[in-house]
């Protein structure tokens, strides 16, 4: 039979004594590959230990994907990934904010492929992120499921791989790949790809206690998300033309167009957060003498000289009463 072993060797239990916890640590081998069982109580661990040494006595074998014994693994119990999602949704339903509803809904969606056993008669990817996200993974909405959504959430409950599976590496290392990108193939943020692992960890701690696993999958692999390209994208970005035609348009505005068209010149031209800009004022502000033009007979600002922005102090709220705030030092702090 696949992935069983009866080769098993037991190594030395580790003890680490920290300044409140002492952890007793079960090490084992299920042939080239190493296992770790970490217990607060020592007979705890010692009882785990006994159970490990004394199984090559009685002939019974390993599962290599779990290290742990096929007979331990015949008493849990099996349900597909689909079902389990939907309990856990249901399970947290309650005590969630409707954001936190919506991203455990979404996390899961977004990993549904990588636990699908079949693609024989699949439902179009975009009609299943739909009645995934709107019904099943819906605690309130689930009892109004329309029909073909319906049909498609049956279809899914039978080609859902069991919750089990996840106790393959290459299965959890699939999942936690399919939490990284967008629909698009892009990136996702790195904070929404931790928060998707954090509630695949969750589900998967939510699994330990229903007796479907026998340990957390995701601790067991080392997985980072990949990092995206730092390239910019030129066509999102506002060129030159663009921010004069913007800055003319602006000036045209009344009564405060000469103020918002400053405003977003400093944000573009000297690199300005908003917050810096609303606090510039004429003593912060320092420019270059004016030179004298023989042809124009007229004094004009130099073509290849720079001016200086010193910054006392940034607003980072929008609408703070700036009567109540302190007075502005009348020092500058140095240029930038």
């Amino acid at each position: 039979m696949e992935n069983i072993t009866y080769d098993v060797r037991i190594h030395k239990m580790e003890v680490y004594k920290g300044n409140k916890i002492t952890t007793y640590t079960v090490r084992w081998k299920t042939g080239p590959k190493p296992w770790k069982e970490p217990f607060r109580k020592y007979a705890q661990a010692l009882s785990f230990e006994a159970e490990l040494r004394s199984a090559p006595a009685r002939r019974e074998a390993f599962d290599v994907t779990t290290g742990r014994l096929v007979a331990w693994g015949r008493t849990a119990t099996e349900m597909s990934w689909y079902d389990f999602c939907v309990s856990y949704v249901d399970m947290k339903w309650k005590g969630a904010s409707g954001k936190h509803r919506a991203d455990t809904a979404w996390a899961l969606v977004t990993v549904m492929p990588a636990m699908l056993a079949s693609e024989h008669g699949k439902p179009d990817d975009k009609k299943m992120r739909t009645a995934l996200r709107r019904w099943a993974f819906n605690s309130k909405n689930r009892v109004d499921c329309p029909d073909d959504a319906a049909q498609i959430l049956k279809w899914l409950s039978r080609n859902t791989k069991p919750v089990s599976a996840l106790s393959d590496p290459k299965v959890m290392r699939a999942v936690l790949d399919r939490a990284a990108p967008l629909l698009d193939g892009s990136l996702a943020a790195p904070s929404t790809i931790q928060r998707n692992r954090a509630i695949l960890h969750n589900a998967c701690e939510y699994a330990m206690e229903l007796n479907m696993l026998t340990r957390n999958p995701i601790k067991a692999i080392k997985w980072k998300a990949p990092k995206a390209s730092p390239e910019v994208d030129r066509r999102s970005v506002v060129n030159h033309g663009q921010t004069r035609r913007l800055l003319q348009a602006l000036q045209e505005q009344s009564p405060s167009g000469l103020r918002l068209a400053a405003f977003f010149a400093v944000l573009y031209y000297a690199g300005l957060r908003p917050e810096e800009a609303v606090n510039l004022r004429r003593e912060n502000i320092t420019l270059p003498p004016l030179v004298w033009n023989d042809q124009t007979e007229k004094w004009e600002e130099p073509e290849d000289d720079w001016g200086e922005l010193h910054f006392c102090t940034a607003a980072p709220e929008v609408g703070v009463d700036r009567r109540r705030r302190p007075p502005r030092s009348a020092t500058p702090q140095g240029p930038r």
